[in-house]
């Protein structure tokens, strides 16, 4: 049994487009989903999430870790520290490095950041956390 459909119309293709740019603004770098204050969320190298408030952050690196791998034993464990560009509406990005063995939250704007958990990999999940200050 040969089933043929009728070619993509013009007044077809006049939805499709519209739908399609729609779905590209939505994916636009810097857009990021919204996360909510006092609970935890995670984040990949590059990827920026909305605070509550609608500053930004931005999960840019992992700029040095010296953690003890895993299969390994280690006289010391190690740490890593984490790059983030915080954006507060109005205002240029600031970076700000948090390391894992912080004890105290890092000051972003009207929040503190609390780095969580960090993974290990090419690129690390971020697992973090942001409350009012």
């Amino acid at each position: 049994m040969d089933i043929r459909r009728p070619a993509p119309t013009v007044s077809g293709l006049a939805f499709v487009a519209p739908a399609l740019l729609l779905l590209a603004a939505c994916a636009t770098p810097g857009a990021g989903r919204a996360v909510a204050a006092d609970r935890p969320f995670t984040m990949v190298p590059g990827e920026t999430v909305a605070l509550p408030d609608a500053s930004r952050l931005r999960y840019v690196e992992v700029a040095a870790d010296s953690r003890c791998p895993v299969d390994v034993v280690c006289i010391r464990a190690g740490d890593a520290d984490v790059v983030f560009g915080f954006t507060a509406a109005g205002n240029g990005e600031q970076r700000v490095t948090v390391n894992t063995d912080a004890k105290a939250p890092t000051p972003i704007g009207a929040w503190q950041l609390r780095l969580l958990a960090l993974a290990r990999g090419d690129a690390p999940t971020a697992t973090l956390q942001v409350s009012a200050r």
